[in-house]
């Protein structure tokens, strides 16, 4: 079988297009000497699959004695894994260890195995016959042991029973050392008697592994096995690395199945030459995964090879900056590509705050790096492909970072059904994992303990948290922190208002109580002549009108209704979602029976509060302990004033007859429920308590999601149509953002 980066006159002279199982059918003859041939036509028709055709997903991995790993048993169970642990863990050579079982069980190149060694240590370009075990070995005494399994789809499985007579060509091949060669060089050799015999004992063997993997739910396990004295060994399937090969074989020169990318993105500086077509097409193969730091040398390379190839490449190009700026890295657009005045290439960006226009080699390394990262993900890797993505917020402010996870579960793995490992250190991937139903999130403790964190783990995301740690201070990370009382009220306003406070870091206090003890700390910073960021605080309304005034330093906000998720009764944005039978599990036909049923939820609070109310209005008093009753006094005055409130409290509590009290209590509570309900028929959705009234939503069972993403789905709805309360709630923030 001809490998696809073999250089042929006639390979290069016939086009690329999809296989057609009845074209591989008529190719594979019926002779010995045009079975060949079958396998020739096969390969030069095979070189890009359908969407449905490459779906290859690496499903477990164990990593015994390579490099920080002593040894680990990993399932990947979700389209995105992230790694996280502290650094100098461990969490690169997972990745390199993955990457090095395919470069040598399975590479598709001739030189990806040596390139692969190489980058690790483990030998030389110029002994490239010697292992330097010592460099990849933890324990030299021992073997190095890396076990994958991979699962193919139906329609692989399909592809591969079609093609078994060219994959029998290539094996016989593989074996006699020409994995790489020419296959016109072996005819001779095919039409011999032994010839045909290796054919036919190839064919058989190829069948047979295919029949047990299909037997294992079209699972195969390849595992490398490295000792020190006899070096590399394939100890796991014999034939499933070499149908791994076979499928990535399929792919043109500029896309693939596998694609490593380091954190060493070590950007080049001035212009760099553009090579197009031929001359760029063995780099291009290479640094998938043979060389993945040549993928940081090529950034103008992959964009001024899609200018040129046709208007349809370049409409994708830019479509696929729009989704990056607007993604990620907020607030940018691409202007254009071309020669600059003094003849360099040149790609202009512009930053839609200012209006400022300039070159995108002016942008910051960690831009670029994430720029030519998603580009090449889009443009080099199928669908359904497999990416090791390695600290992928390296050069990032943690402003950015924190919407980094979600647009590359959004924007590349779900969109293109992509299974993504990612290795990372930063407190905001971590959080954006733990929040994602898409992610499945990996603790990497010590070299051999990697642990799955489930959502219900506390003990150990706290454990987590606290190992990841960060040295910076936010005051130099963000224009200001935004302190709001609740966790919600971060993931609603982020959600609705990303735009306003992507600068800023939004943080969660727990409740009014929590975040009234900081103020006067940080309000007296307004003493210190040095400048500090200023810090917002943001209260929910409730009962309780603060007194607080804002300051150069601490800018306070009260919303003018009951909290935050007041506002997010919408009740336009509230029936489009709960009448969509994705999201509701009972059928609302119209937005007045929405209505209906978040009236009668707000109105059963009113009970409630009318107790509440009436109880207050009694004026029994407390005995609290207060601030006032024990600053700057002395023991006996402190004693008076606490026996005043007691006396004070038992004369009110002397006279109370207890049936009478009840009777009287429950007649004025009723009779305030009565004035209450007259005035909440027009005002129920500012005066009732909202964040009760979305736990009663998830409480009637009705949603296919938990609470907390419902509201984000309200909000988003609120955003995209820009309704009236979104718009008051941009206006709050506007004015104290600017104040």
């Amino acid at each position: 079988m001809l490998h696809p980066h073999t250089a042929s006159p006639v390979r290069d002279r016939v086009p690329l297009r999809c296989p057609s199982p009845v074209r591989q059918i008529l190719c594979a003859g019926r002779t010995d000497s045009t079975r060949f041939l079958g396998s020739f036509c096969l390969a030069l028709n095979s070189s890009c699959p359908t969407k449905s055709e490459s779906r290859m997903h690496l499903r477990s991995l164990k990593i015994v004695n390579f490099r920080a790993i002593k040894e680990i048993d990993v399932e990947f169970d979700n389209r995105v894994n992230v790694i996280v642990g502290p650094n100098a863990i461990g969490k690169t050579t997972i990745l390199e260890a993955i990457r090095l079982a395919k470069a040598v069980l399975s590479p598709r190149t001739q030189n990806e195995t040596n390139q692969v060694l190489f980058a690790l240590g483990a030998s030389s370009p110029h002994m490239p016959n010697r292992m330097n075990f010592s460099a990849i070995a933890q324990d030299v005494a021992k073997p190095i042991v890396i076990s994958s399994v991979y699962k193919f789809s139906d329609s692989e499985i399909q592809w591969i029973k079609d093609g078994i007579d060219g994959l029998a060509h290539t094996l016989v091949q593989a074996r006699m050392g020409q994995s790489f060669a020419n296959p016109a060089v072996l005819i001779s050799y095919m039409a011999t008697v032994q010839g045909r015999q290796q054919l036919e004992s190839a064919s058989n063997e190829a069948m047979s592994e295919l029949a047990k993997i299909i037997a294992t739910a079209n699972q195969v396990k390849i595992e490398l096995t490295i000792n020190a004295s006899s070096g590399p060994a394939s100890t796991g399937s014999q034939m499933g690395p070499f149908f791994i090969s076979a499928l990535e074989s399929r792919l043109p020169p500029n896309t693939t199945h596998f694609s490593y990318f380091p954190a060493d993105r070590s950007l080049p500086a001035g212009e760099q030459p553009v090579q197009l077509g031929a001359a760029d097409t063995s780099q291009q193969m290479e640094s998938h995964n043979s060389q993945p730091q040549l993928k940081y040398s090529r950034l103008k390379n992959t964009i001024f090879s899609a200018v040129v190839m046709s208007g349809d490449d370049r409409d994708k190009l830019y479509g696929e900056f729009g989704r990056i700026f607007s993604g990620v890295l907020k607030g940018r657009k691409i202007i254009g590509v071309g020669i600059n005045e003094i003849g360099l290439l040149s790609i202009k960006i512009q930053d839609i705050e200012s209006g400022r226009i300039f070159d995108m080699d002016g942008m910051s390394s960690g831009e670029k790096g994430l720029i030519l990262t998603f580009l090449l993900i889009e443009r080099s890797v199928v669908d359904d492909g497999m990416i090791l993505l390695d600290e992928p917020e390296l050069h990032l402010n943690p402003a950015v970072c924190k919407d980094l996870l979600p647009f590359i579960v959004d924007a590349y793995a779900a969109r293109k059904n992509m299974q993504v490992i990612l290795c990372s250190h930063s407190p905001e991937i971590l959080a954006g994992a733990f929040d994602r139903e898409e992610c499945s999130l990996y603790h990497l403790i010590s070299g051999q303990m990697l642990t799955k964190v489930r959502r219900q783990d506390q003990e150990i995301i706290a454990s987590a948290l606290a190992k990841l740690g960060t040295s910076e201070s936010e005051g130099l990370l963000y224009k200001g922190t935004v302190f709001v009382e609740g966790p919600d009220d971060v993931t609603i306003l982020e959600t609705g208002f990303g735009d306003i406070l992507r600068r800023y870091k939004v943080k969660d206090l727990g409740g009014r109580n929590e975040i009234e003890k900081l103020i006067e700390t940080l309000q007296s910073a307004d003493a210190i002549p040095a400048k500090i960021s200023p810090r917002f605080f943001i209260f929910d309304k409730d009962d309780a009108p603060t007194s607080l005034a804002s300051t150069d330093s601490v800018k306070v906000l009260q919303w003018d209704r009951r909290c935050l998720e007041n506002y997010l009764l919408d009740i336009d944005a509230i029936s489009d979602l709960l009448m969509d039978s994705e999201i509701s599990k009972q059928k609302f036909d119209n937005a007045g029976s929405v209505t209906q049923f978040l009236k009668q939820l707000a109105f059963n609070q009113l009970a409630e509060t009318a107790a509440r109310d009436v109880f207050k209005r009694s004026e029994f008093g407390d005995v609290n302990l207060r601030l006032s009753d024990v600053k700057n006094k002395q023991l006996e005055e402190i004693a008076s004033t606490l026996m005043a409130r007691l006396t004070s409290m038992k004369q009110r509590l002397a006279g109370i007859d207890g049936p009478q009290w009840e009777s009287s209590f429950v007649a004025a509570c009723r009779e305030h429920e009565r004035q209450l309900r007259d005035v909440w028929e027009g005002t129920w959705r500012e005066a009732c308590d909202g964040k009760r009234l979305f736990q009663d939503i998830g409480a009637a069972n009705i949603l296919r999601m938990n609470v907390r993403n419902f509201k984000k789905r309200v909000m988003v709805q609120m955003r995209n149509t820009q309704t009236e309360n979104w718009r008051s709630i941009k206006s709050l923030l506007s004015e104290l953002i600017s104040a």
